[in-house]
């Protein structure tokens, strides 16, 4: 229980960052934070065929992604690292960086020592670069849906 316990507070605690957050800006980057998410979920669900890692005991035992993890720090992190650099890239690599090296290291060895999650098939060095390239992913996505946005206001402008 003890474990159920520590990843509801992970689900729910980053929340709680929002509460003075302006809900237009929320909105903007809510495309790229579900599809960030859903990338997360397919990771996680090759993570279970080729068991890269294991999580221990998780909220949701039938569900293969650990949405604790998804919806939680992650999804959360996302809009604030979003929220801080979007239109610089070099800062927004710059602070996925730092994110994806804490999680990698210091992070999944706390985690691994409190027996939430542990490492199995993948090193920590791979899980850095994966999180790297899923960085890349979604700024691109990003950048595609604002380019999207602005197409169709102007399309809208001119009728």
């Amino acid at each position: 229980m003890k474990g159920k316990s520590v990843l509801l507070a992970v689900l729910l605690l980053p929340w709680l960052s929002l509460f003075k957050v302006d809900k237009l800006t929320f909105k903007r980057y809510l495309p790229v934070l579900t599809f960030s998410s859903l990338v997360i979920a397919l990771i996680s669900e090759l993570s279970k065929s080729y068991t890269w890692w294991k999580v221990k005991t998780p909220i949701f035992p039938r569900l293969s992604s650990d949405i604790s993890f998804i919806f939680g720090p992650f999804f959360i992190a996302n809009f604030w690292v979003f929220k801080l650099t979007y239109g610089n890239f070099k800062q927004y690599m710059f602070l996925n960086v730092l994110f994806d090296y804490m999680f990698a290291y210091p992070l999944t060895s706390i985690a691994e020592k409190l027996k939430i999650y542990k490492m199995v098939n993948m090193t920590r060095f791979q899980l850095f670069i994966l999180s790297i390239a899923t960085a890349i992913i979604n700024y691109a996505y990003q950048f595609f849906i604002q380019e999207a946005l602005k197409s169709d206001s102007e399309i809208k402008k001119q009728n």
